[in-house]
């Protein structure tokens, strides 16, 4: 009796491994990164990266078209050889800091502008939807002083007006990692209608510049030859996709 329940307990084990595969997002993730210039500093005089372009992309499979699927959470990790000097640059500071409005970012944040970008959503219905991004550095998180909020102002005309601004955090991360860039998405973008879910296609975002002498992002150190970079991404249903990419560094 005992060995008739435990394989039926593990077959029944294997059906649920068998439906939660199947019901998990069909799609291709991928995280492509670039710098301007690569020749590592020290971590006294870590020397500018120039840009770094962050791009991610998200390609529907067959059994999960466009518009059935959107992604919720997006964190990207940056090597340990990078440093950021966000407290040297002007902050964007809305009147809330975890829920901005685009009206309010456009009229306080100008000054804060730090990158820009573009990205592309699509529905079930209207199409391709393309995006313009304007990123602003943000001020140190009132409820944690080690943690930067890190704005991207996300707007679009066609086939539905998109105005959102996206609050994310920059954090410190561990093990082959220096930062990581938490990037919740808003509901408004996840679901810019009643009953339509808008699956984000592509989103690129190009960041630099200086203040008080110091790089936005600094290299201090290159080990192994390359710079690692990391993506997750968390969609709707719950599942979860990973895509790693490198980029050179000399010393």
């Amino acid at each position: 009796m005992r060995k008739l329940l435990f394989g039926a307990l593990v077959a029944l084990v294997g059906v649920l491994a068998v439906v939660g595969v199947a019901s998990a997002v069909d799609a291709q993730q991928a995280i492509d990164v670039k710098i301007t210039h690569n020749k590592a500093g020290t971590k006294a005089k870590p020397k500018s990266i120039g840009k770094l372009n962050v791009l991610t992309t998200t390609v529907p499979g067959a059994g999960s078209p466009a518009g059935t699927f959107a992604t919720t959470k997006a964190t990207i990790f940056f090597d340990k050889n990078l440093v950021f000097n966000a407290k040297a640059f002007k902050e964007c500071k809305p009147s809330n800091p975890s829920a901005p409005v685009g009206s309010d970012v456009k009229s306080k944040c100008a000054s804060a502008k730090i990158g820009a970008g573009k990205a592309a959503g699509q529905a079930t219905i209207g199409g391709q939807e393309n995006l313009t991004v304007t990123a602003y550095n943000g001020a140190a998180s009132k409820s944690n002083s080690a943690n930067r909020w890190f704005y991207l102002h996300v707007e679009g005309s066609s086939p539905l007006v998109i105005d959102s601004v996206i609050a994310a955090t920059l954090t410190k991360a561990t093990g082959d990692y220096g930062y990581k860039l938490v990037v919740p998405i808003p509901a408004n973008l996840v679901t810019p209608l009643a009953g339509v879910t808008a699956t984000l296609l592509n989103f690129s975002t190009s960041v630099s510049g200086t203040a008080k002498g110091l790089p936005y992002i600094g290299i201090k150190g290159c080990s192994g030859g390359k710079l690692k970079f990391k993506g997750t991404f968390l969609f709707t249903d719950g599942t979860t996709k990973t895509a790693t990419d490198t980029a050179a560094c000399k010393k």
